[in-house]
């Protein structure tokens, strides 16, 4: 139920960059519009990720703790401590990665709202400038024939261009949405090929740690244990050696 839920978050973020394409089509950022379903995805992957290995983390450290617990108790506060520092550095970094996505966002949104009013400013100016141009040229041929040729034009350019525009229109929105669905099909893969990899080098990097510092700590215990066995077997053999020392001695003496 739980990764249905989160397939089902993907799925909302994908649905809302179409749909937040629709409108204002001129001026869309498509780049940032796809950056920030990216940034969205990404993330909820990412999470997928922490939620594919915590249940293997916790059951492994858990049999790590009752493999070892008759070896060494102290090594149980070691692993412990060396997982929450991973944890905490992890988390640092997808969280810093998350905030350098933002400002990068908010900069370029500062950008552009900055220089729109003056970049407008001169298309009108520059429009004003050659239409009156046009304006006083038309006027030597005479005031009826303005009338009539203009507004006949502008009849048939209004006609055109409503034609034209809504053939283009139309092109452009299925063109740009097979673009969008295609770029998120092949993002969506390769986020899914991400987290299967990270989820299973999480995995063998933990099983292999595990079974390397079991066999350690097996070593030093097969040590110890041979250490303390051969000096109780010479201290043994010491005693033993000096106690039949001492009755011979109480033979010879007595016996004299």
């Amino acid at each position: 139920m739980k990764a249905l839920k989160s397939k089902l978050a993907v799925g909302v973020i994908a649905t809302g960059l179409v749909a937040g394409m629709g409108t204002a089509f001129a001026a869309t950022d498509a780049g940032g519009q796809l950056q920030s379903w990216y940034n969205s995805a990404t993330k909820v992957t990412k999470a997928l990720v922490a939620g594919d290995v915590a249940s293997f983390v916790a059951s492994n450290n858990d049999k790590m703790v009752s493999d070892y617990k008759a070896i060494n108790n102290g090594a149980v506060n070691d692993v412990k401590t060396a997982g929450t520092t991973e944890t905490t550095q992890t988390q640092g970094a997808i969280n810093g990665q998350v905030t350098a996505y933002s400002n990068a966002i908010d900069a370029k949104k500062g950008s552009i709202v900055a220089n729109m009013p003056g970049e407008y400013d001169k298309v009108v100016s520059d429009a004003n400038t050659f239409n009156n141009g046009v304006i006083d040229g038309l006027g030597f041929a005479g005031k009826l024939d303005i009338i009539h040729d203009v507004n006949e034009q502008g009849k048939k350019s209004l006609n055109a261009l409503e034609a034209g525009v809504a053939t283009t229109q139309t092109q452009a929105a299925a063109t740009l949405t097979t673009k969008i669905e295609t770029t998120k099909t092949e993002l969506n893969n390769l986020l899914s090929q991400e987290r299967t990899a990270a989820s299973k080098e999480i995995k063998d990097n933990l099983t292999a740690k595990i079974a390397a510092k079991l066999a350690e700590l097996q070593k030093l215990a097969d040590d110890l244990e041979a250490a303390n066995i051969k000096t109780i077997t010479d201290k043994g053999d010491a005693l033993e050696a000096s106690g039949k020392t001492a009755l011979e001695n109480i033979v010879l003496n007595g016996l004299k």
